[in-house]
């Protein structure tokens, strides 16, 4: 029987009575998702969703295909307007982002602490660019049960970290809604509409290679039309789809479309920024080297550089009781001493010295 039967017939339902009062949505899944009856364990789930995937004699159009959001995410139902979305995660972290969706999302395996920006934008690029701070956010921990509304676009500016793999979320919410767009944000202060690159943009990339190896001046003169016809944030797209490999292009067209890319903006400063971020830390501990729940969230506190007053009551609710200081320094200790947190080998004393000064100061870990 499938487990998940009466919530996509209770959402389809509500979605053709109330989908031209789109506002009301959210708050509408987020009921729907509450009042929903679920009692599988991890392994059941599982089991389950290996006997959909076979028995299926065709499965809902998969909105996501690759494991961008989810590793992997499974579209439940999809009716073109409206969709009922599986994610399991294993990868621990998602960026900073908002939604190009509305709707709602119930955790039902697994702990994760959120985080809600509220982002102050300081200068406008252009349309879909903007510099920005997204402040101090608010952090809350997830358990299995817990139901969140997601707004659309900037009304809902987030990032999630899963404590446990894997973790599973449920998401009823809105697809193909026009008007409203994903939002990435980056720790140098760019933030950027996430869009797919335009299908006939794709072709005339492909047009363009060839076009080089036959004719290399007109293939200049037709590249710089290309790029100069798109948008500000249709070029970063571009940008980060071609260094991504996520075209089938020789090096020379990657590198003849990055250059003339940098044509256009490689002078300002918030480009050179956001292609050659300064980081934040020497080097980010490494999710992959956590074994518990606990050390994945004290491994992205210090990441963050967060404060202990401000981490304590979070790690005292992942771990189900109060700790003290000296017990939360225990569990860092023994985090950084796992040669793999550090993504690179270390001598035991170079381990020893980066665990002083983490701990060192009296106020943060």
């Amino acid at each position: 029987m499938n487990p998940f039967k009466t919530l996509v017939r209770r959402a389809e339902r509500e979605w053709t009575r109330t989908r031209y009062r789109l506002a009301a949505f959210p708050e509408i899944a987020a009921r729907l998702l509450r009042e929903f009856e679920y009692d599988l364990t991890q392994d059941q789930l599982d089991r389950w969703l290996a006997r959909w995937f076979r028995e299926a004699a065709v499965l809902p159009e998969q909105v996501s295909l690759h494991n961008t959001f989810g590793q992997p995410p499974i579209t439940l139902f999809n009716n073109g307007s409206l969709v009922v979305d599986l994610y399991l995660w294993v990868a621990a972290d998602t960026t900073i982002h908002s939604h190009g969706f509305r709707g709602a999302f119930r955790v039902l395996h697994g702990n994760s602490l959120q985080e809600t920006y509220a982002v102050k934008v300081t200068r406008r690029i252009a349309p879909g660019v903007v510099e920005c701070d997204p402040g101090i956010p608010q952090m809350t921990i997830l358990h299995p049960g817990d139901v969140h509304v997601i707004l659309p676009a900037e009304k809902l500016t987030h990032r999630v970290i899963h404590l446990e793999s894997p973790t599973v979320t449920l998401c009823v919410k809105t697809i193909n809604e026009p008007g409203i767009h994903q939002w990435e944000y980056y720790s140098h202060g760019l933030a950027m509409q996430r869009l797919d690159l335009d299908p006939d943009l794709i072709k005339e990339i492909y047009y363009f290679e060839y076009l080089l190896n036959r004719n290399a001046t007109l293939a200049a003169r037709y590249l710089q039309a290309i790029v100069g016809a798109l948008s500000v944030v249709m070029r970063l797209t571009l940008y980060d789809a071609l260094c991504g490999g996520a075209l089938d292009l020789s090096e020379a067209a990657v590198d003849r479309c990055l250059e003339q890319i940098r044509k256009h903006h490689g002078k300002t400063d918030w480009y050179k920024r956001h292609m050659s971020p300064e980081p934040l830390h020497l080097k980010d501990l490494q999710f992959a080297g956590c074994e518990t729940a606990l050390e994945r969230l004290v491994a992205h506190f210090i990441n963050g550089g967060h404060d202990l007053k401000t981490i304590a009551p979070h790690l005292s609710q992942v771990a189900g009781r109060d700790l003290n200081r000296s017990e939360i320094e225990a569990v860092v200790r023994s985090l950084l001493d796992c040669e793999l947190i550090f993504g690179c080998p270390l001598s035991p004393e170079m381990r020893a010295e980066i665990q002083d000064v983490v701990l060192q100061p009296t106020g943060t870990i």
